[in-house]
Protein backbone atom coordinates (compact mmCIF):
# COMPACT_ATOMS: atom_id res chain seq x y z
CA UNK A 1 0.00 0.00 0.00
CA UNK A 2 1.17 3.57 -0.37
CA UNK A 3 2.34 5.90 2.17
CA UNK A 4 -1.31 7.39 2.10
CA UNK A 5 -3.93 5.75 1.85
CA UNK A 6 -7.79 7.21 1.15
CA UNK A 7 -10.56 5.89 2.38
CA UNK A 8 -13.62 8.01 0.16
CA UNK A 9 -17.12 7.33 0.61
CA UNK A 10 -18.67 7.44 -2.90
CA UNK A 11 -22.30 7.88 -0.61
CA UNK A 12 -20.85 11.06 0.77
CA UNK A 13 -22.66 14.20 -0.25
CA UNK A 14 -19.39 15.70 -2.36
CA UNK A 15 -18.65 12.94 -3.99
CA UNK A 16 -22.48 12.14 -5.44
CA UNK A 17 -22.93 15.35 -6.53
CA UNK A 18 -18.85 15.81 -7.87
CA UNK A 19 -18.45 12.82 -10.42
CA UNK A 20 -14.64 13.76 -10.57
CA UNK A 21 -13.74 13.69 -7.00
CA UNK A 22 -11.74 10.61 -7.03
CA UNK A 23 -9.94 11.63 -9.54
CA UNK A 24 -9.34 15.48 -7.91
CA UNK A 25 -8.15 13.74 -4.92
CA UNK A 26 -5.76 11.34 -6.86
CA UNK A 27 -3.98 14.40 -8.55
CA UNK A 28 -3.76 16.06 -4.90
CA UNK A 29 -1.63 12.60 -3.96
CA UNK A 30 0.03 11.34 -6.99
CA UNK A 31 0.76 7.59 -6.23
CA UNK A 32 -2.18 7.42 -3.29
CA UNK A 33 -4.10 4.16 -2.45
CA UNK A 34 -7.36 5.03 -3.29
CA UNK A 35 -10.41 2.55 -1.36
CA UNK A 36 -13.83 3.45 -2.18
CA UNK A 37 -16.28 1.86 0.77
CA UNK A 38 -19.94 1.47 0.35
CA UNK A 39 -21.10 0.06 3.24
CA UNK A 40 -19.59 -2.14 6.18
CA UNK A 41 -18.75 -5.10 4.45
CA UNK A 42 -16.53 -3.29 2.45
CA UNK A 43 -15.19 -0.85 5.35
CA UNK A 44 -14.35 -4.23 7.44
CA UNK A 45 -12.40 -5.73 4.35
CA UNK A 46 -10.66 -2.26 4.18
CA UNK A 47 -9.55 -2.75 7.40
CA UNK A 48 -7.58 -6.06 7.14
CA UNK A 49 -5.61 -4.28 4.27
CA UNK A 50 -4.96 -1.57 6.24
CA UNK A 51 -4.06 -4.02 8.93
CA UNK A 52 -1.77 -5.90 6.33
CA UNK A 53 -0.14 -2.91 4.95
CA UNK A 54 -0.01 0.00 7.41
CA UNK A 55 0.09 3.10 5.46
CA UNK A 56 1.98 5.90 6.99
CA UNK A 57 -1.23 8.31 6.83
CA UNK A 58 -4.80 6.99 6.30
CA UNK A 59 -6.76 10.12 5.14
CA UNK A 60 -10.98 10.22 5.58
CA UNK A 61 -13.06 11.55 2.59
CA UNK A 62 -16.56 12.03 3.66
CA UNK A 63 -18.67 13.15 6.61
CA UNK A 64 -19.09 12.85 9.91
CA UNK A 65 -20.54 9.42 9.40
CA UNK A 66 -17.92 8.03 7.23
CA UNK A 67 -15.44 9.05 10.18
CA UNK A 68 -18.00 6.97 12.36
CA UNK A 69 -17.95 4.35 10.41
CA UNK A 70 -14.13 4.21 9.55
CA UNK A 71 -13.43 4.44 13.15
CA UNK A 72 -14.96 1.86 14.32
CA UNK A 73 -14.24 -0.58 11.62
CA UNK A 74 -10.69 0.34 12.21
CA UNK A 75 -10.96 -0.52 16.14
CA UNK A 76 -12.56 -4.25 15.36
CA UNK A 77 -9.68 -5.12 13.31
CA UNK A 78 -6.94 -3.27 14.82
CA UNK A 79 -7.64 -2.28 18.27
CA UNK A 80 -5.79 0.49 19.56
CA UNK A 81 -3.58 0.31 17.62
CA UNK A 82 -5.26 2.60 14.51
CA UNK A 83 -2.60 4.20 11.53
CA UNK A 84 -2.49 8.20 12.34
CA UNK A 85 -5.75 9.65 10.31
CA UNK A 86 -6.11 13.15 8.42
CA UNK A 87 -9.76 13.50 8.33
CA UNK A 88 -10.47 15.43 4.26
CA UNK A 89 -14.39 16.10 5.23
CA UNK A 90 -17.07 16.03 2.41
CA UNK A 91 -20.03 15.03 3.84
CA UNK A 92 -23.46 16.11 4.18
CA UNK A 93 -22.79 16.30 7.67
CA UNK A 94 -19.34 17.86 8.43
CA UNK A 95 -18.69 18.96 12.05
CA UNK A 96 -15.70 17.09 12.41
CA UNK A 97 -13.89 17.94 9.34
CA UNK A 98 -11.78 21.30 11.04
CA UNK A 99 -10.17 18.58 12.99
CA UNK A 100 -8.54 17.88 9.63
CA UNK A 101 -7.03 21.28 9.60
CA UNK A 102 -7.93 24.21 6.96
CA UNK A 103 -9.20 24.19 3.51
CA UNK A 104 -10.68 21.85 1.10
CA UNK A 105 -10.36 18.15 0.79
CA UNK A 106 -7.99 18.68 -2.21
CA UNK A 107 -6.03 21.19 -0.08
CA UNK A 108 -5.91 19.36 2.61
CA UNK A 109 -4.57 16.37 0.98
CA UNK A 110 -1.73 18.40 -1.31
CA UNK A 111 0.06 19.75 1.96
CA UNK A 112 -0.08 16.54 3.73
CA UNK A 113 1.40 13.98 0.36
CA UNK A 114 4.32 17.30 -0.40
CA UNK A 115 4.97 17.34 3.17
CA UNK A 116 5.68 13.80 3.23
CA UNK A 117 7.68 13.22 -0.03
CA UNK A 118 9.76 16.26 1.72
CA UNK A 119 10.22 14.84 4.36
CA UNK A 120 8.67 17.83 6.76
CA UNK A 121 7.77 16.78 10.28
CA UNK A 122 3.84 16.50 10.52
CA UNK A 123 1.61 18.44 12.84
CA UNK A 124 -0.10 15.80 14.95
CA UNK A 125 -2.85 15.91 17.69
CA UNK A 126 -3.56 13.55 20.03
CA UNK A 127 -7.94 13.01 20.74
CA UNK A 128 -9.53 9.88 22.73
CA UNK A 129 -13.11 8.75 21.07
CA UNK A 130 -15.78 7.24 23.13
CA UNK A 131 -16.85 3.75 22.42
CA UNK A 132 -20.70 3.27 22.82
CA UNK A 133 -21.88 0.27 23.93
CA UNK A 134 -26.00 -0.06 23.19
CA UNK A 135 -28.08 -2.48 25.40
CA UNK A 136 -25.29 -4.54 26.57
CA UNK A 137 -24.19 -5.58 22.98
CA UNK A 138 -20.70 -5.16 22.46
CA UNK A 139 -21.34 -6.81 18.69
CA UNK A 140 -23.37 -3.16 18.64
CA UNK A 141 -20.96 -1.28 19.46
CA UNK A 142 -18.92 1.91 17.41
CA UNK A 143 -16.70 4.87 18.27
CA UNK A 144 -16.66 8.25 17.42
CA UNK A 145 -15.81 11.37 19.20
CA UNK A 146 -19.34 13.02 20.06
CA UNK A 147 -22.55 11.46 21.30
CA UNK A 148 -25.66 12.66 22.67
CA UNK A 149 -29.30 11.66 23.54
CA UNK A 150 -32.15 14.46 23.96
CA UNK A 151 -32.54 17.39 22.63
CA UNK A 152 -28.96 16.93 20.36
CA UNK A 153 -30.72 14.20 18.53
CA UNK A 154 -33.82 16.22 17.76
CA UNK A 155 -31.87 19.10 16.25
CA UNK A 156 -29.85 16.83 13.80
CA UNK A 157 -33.12 15.66 13.09
CA UNK A 158 -34.65 18.73 12.49
CA UNK A 159 -31.46 19.90 10.67
CA UNK A 160 -31.91 16.91 8.24
CA UNK A 161 -35.49 17.95 7.61
CA UNK A 162 -33.73 20.68 5.51
CA UNK A 163 -32.72 18.36 2.88
CA UNK A 164 -29.34 20.15 3.07
CA UNK A 165 -26.98 19.08 6.76
CA UNK A 166 -24.26 21.74 5.48
CA UNK A 167 -23.00 24.99 7.38
CA UNK A 168 -25.69 27.23 6.46
CA UNK A 169 -28.48 24.94 7.10
CA UNK A 170 -27.15 24.02 10.44
CA UNK A 171 -26.75 27.79 11.33
CA UNK A 172 -30.29 28.17 10.12
CA UNK A 173 -31.66 25.90 12.78
CA UNK A 174 -29.77 27.05 15.35
CA UNK A 175 -31.22 30.44 15.16
CA UNK A 176 -34.28 29.14 14.78
CA UNK A 177 -34.06 27.38 18.09
CA UNK A 178 -32.82 30.31 19.54
CA UNK A 179 -35.69 32.73 19.10
CA UNK A 180 -38.24 29.82 19.37
CA UNK A 181 -36.28 29.38 22.65
CA UNK A 182 -36.92 33.18 24.07
CA UNK A 183 -39.79 32.86 22.72
CA UNK A 184 -41.21 29.18 23.93
CA UNK A 185 -42.83 28.83 20.91
CA UNK A 186 -43.63 25.56 19.28
CA UNK A 187 -39.94 24.51 17.82
CA UNK A 188 -38.49 24.90 21.11
CA UNK A 189 -41.08 22.87 22.72
CA UNK A 190 -40.43 20.00 20.28
CA UNK A 191 -36.91 20.21 20.90
CA UNK A 192 -36.52 20.45 24.90
CA UNK A 193 -39.18 17.49 25.45
CA UNK A 194 -37.91 15.69 29.25
CA UNK A 195 -36.85 12.48 29.47
CA UNK A 196 -37.02 10.03 31.65
CA UNK A 197 -33.54 9.20 32.38
CA UNK A 198 -31.06 8.18 34.54
CA UNK A 199 -27.38 9.14 34.68
CA UNK A 200 -24.49 7.45 35.96
CA UNK A 201 -20.57 9.03 35.47
CA UNK A 202 -17.69 7.24 36.90
CA UNK A 203 -19.93 4.94 39.19
CA UNK A 204 -21.96 8.66 41.15
CA UNK A 205 -25.61 9.19 39.99
CA UNK A 206 -26.61 12.31 38.92
CA UNK A 207 -29.95 13.95 40.83
CA UNK A 208 -32.84 12.43 39.56
CA UNK A 209 -33.70 16.07 38.19
CA UNK A 210 -35.41 16.38 34.74
CA UNK A 211 -33.18 16.20 31.84
CA UNK A 212 -34.06 17.96 28.41
CA UNK A 213 -30.88 16.54 26.49
CA UNK A 214 -27.39 15.20 27.07
CA UNK A 215 -24.12 15.27 25.30
CA UNK A 216 -20.44 13.83 25.54
CA UNK A 217 -17.27 14.76 23.95
CA UNK A 218 -13.77 13.57 23.70
CA UNK A 219 -13.09 16.74 21.07
CA UNK A 220 -13.46 20.55 22.08
CA UNK A 221 -14.82 21.67 18.64
CA UNK A 222 -18.68 21.67 17.23
CA UNK A 223 -18.59 22.87 13.98
CA UNK A 224 -19.23 26.08 13.09
CA UNK A 225 -16.09 27.43 14.69
CA UNK A 226 -17.86 26.93 17.93
CA UNK A 227 -16.19 25.24 20.91
CA UNK A 228 -19.07 24.23 23.97
CA UNK A 229 -16.83 21.19 25.51
CA UNK A 230 -14.54 23.03 27.01
CA UNK A 231 -13.09 20.06 29.09
CA UNK A 232 -13.32 18.05 26.69
CA UNK A 233 -9.25 17.63 26.65
CA UNK A 234 -8.48 18.46 30.45
CA UNK A 235 -7.60 15.20 31.06
CA UNK A 236 -6.51 12.34 28.67
CA UNK A 237 -8.40 9.54 28.64
CA UNK A 238 -11.45 10.76 29.78
CA UNK A 239 -14.34 13.29 28.01
CA UNK A 240 -16.72 15.84 28.67
CA UNK A 241 -20.21 15.54 29.65
CA UNK A 242 -22.93 18.05 29.42
CA UNK A 243 -26.93 17.49 30.69
CA UNK A 244 -28.97 20.11 29.87
CA UNK A 245 -31.61 21.08 33.08
CA UNK A 246 -32.40 24.20 32.11
CA UNK A 247 -35.91 24.56 30.04
CA UNK A 248 -35.82 26.83 26.76
CA UNK A 249 -35.45 30.63 27.59
CA UNK A 250 -32.67 30.02 30.00
CA UNK A 251 -30.78 27.97 27.91
CA UNK A 252 -31.41 30.03 25.08
CA UNK A 253 -29.71 32.97 27.33
CA UNK A 254 -26.93 30.46 28.25
CA UNK A 255 -26.05 29.18 25.07
CA UNK A 256 -23.96 32.34 23.98
CA UNK A 257 -21.55 31.25 27.33
CA UNK A 258 -21.56 27.90 26.48
CA UNK A 259 -20.89 27.85 22.64
CA UNK A 260 -18.00 30.19 23.03
CA UNK A 261 -16.31 27.46 25.40
CA UNK A 262 -17.02 29.82 28.85
CA UNK A 263 -18.30 28.00 31.97
CA UNK A 264 -22.37 27.33 32.49
CA UNK A 265 -24.32 28.23 35.18
CA UNK A 266 -24.41 25.09 37.68
CA UNK A 267 -28.26 25.36 37.61
CA UNK A 268 -29.05 25.27 33.92
CA UNK A 269 -26.65 22.81 33.27
CA UNK A 270 -24.77 19.45 34.97
CA UNK A 271 -21.58 18.59 33.78
CA UNK A 272 -18.43 16.37 34.62
CA UNK A 273 -15.81 14.61 33.40
CA UNK A 274 -14.83 10.58 33.78
CA UNK A 275 -14.74 7.90 31.60
CA UNK A 276 -17.44 5.79 32.41
CA UNK A 277 -21.29 6.75 31.79
CA UNK A 278 -23.90 4.98 31.95
CA UNK A 279 -27.76 5.96 30.95
CA UNK A 280 -30.62 3.98 31.32
CA UNK A 281 -34.63 5.49 30.16
CA UNK A 282 -37.68 3.27 30.73
CA UNK A 283 -38.60 3.60 26.50
CA UNK A 284 -36.03 2.73 23.59
CA UNK A 285 -33.47 5.77 23.67
CA UNK A 286 -32.58 7.84 20.46
CA UNK A 287 -29.00 8.37 19.90
CA UNK A 288 -26.60 10.52 18.41
CA UNK A 289 -23.18 9.78 17.03
CA UNK A 290 -21.13 11.94 15.27
CA UNK A 291 -23.87 12.75 12.71
CA UNK A 292 -25.42 9.04 12.58
CA UNK A 293 -28.69 8.68 14.64
CA UNK A 294 -29.35 4.87 15.76
CA UNK A 295 -31.92 3.41 18.72
CA UNK A 296 -31.40 1.69 21.60
CA UNK A 297 -34.36 -0.78 22.04
CA UNK A 298 -34.04 -1.48 25.99
CA UNK A 299 -32.72 2.63 27.09
CA UNK A 300 -29.53 1.48 28.12
CA UNK A 301 -26.25 2.98 26.77
CA UNK A 302 -22.97 2.52 28.23
CA UNK A 303 -19.96 5.40 26.89
CA UNK A 304 -16.27 4.46 27.90
CA UNK A 305 -13.16 4.93 25.73
CA UNK A 306 -12.52 3.58 22.36
CA UNK A 307 -8.90 3.87 20.83
CA UNK A 308 -6.56 7.18 21.13
CA UNK A 309 -6.40 8.25 17.53
CA UNK A 310 -2.93 10.67 16.17
CA UNK A 311 -5.38 13.19 13.67
CA UNK A 312 -3.10 14.70 11.17
CA UNK A 313 -3.55 18.32 10.65
CA UNK A 314 -1.28 19.46 7.17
Amino acid sequence: MAVIAIIANPNARRNREWPLASEQLRKAAPGATILETRGPEELAGVAKAVAKDRPRVLAIAGGDGTVTHTVTALYNTLGDDLPPLALLGGGAYDSLAPLGGRGDAEGRLRRLSEALASGTELRVEQRDTLRIVPDGSKSGARCGFRFGVGLPVRFIEAIYATGNAGPLASTRVLARAFWSSLRRGPFARKLYAPMDLRVRLDGEEWPRIEIYGLVCSSVAEAGLGLRPFRRATEQPGAFHVLGLTAGPRQFALELPRLLLGLPARRDRLLEGVGEDLELSARAPLSWLLDGEIYTSKTGRIAVGLGPRVSLVRP
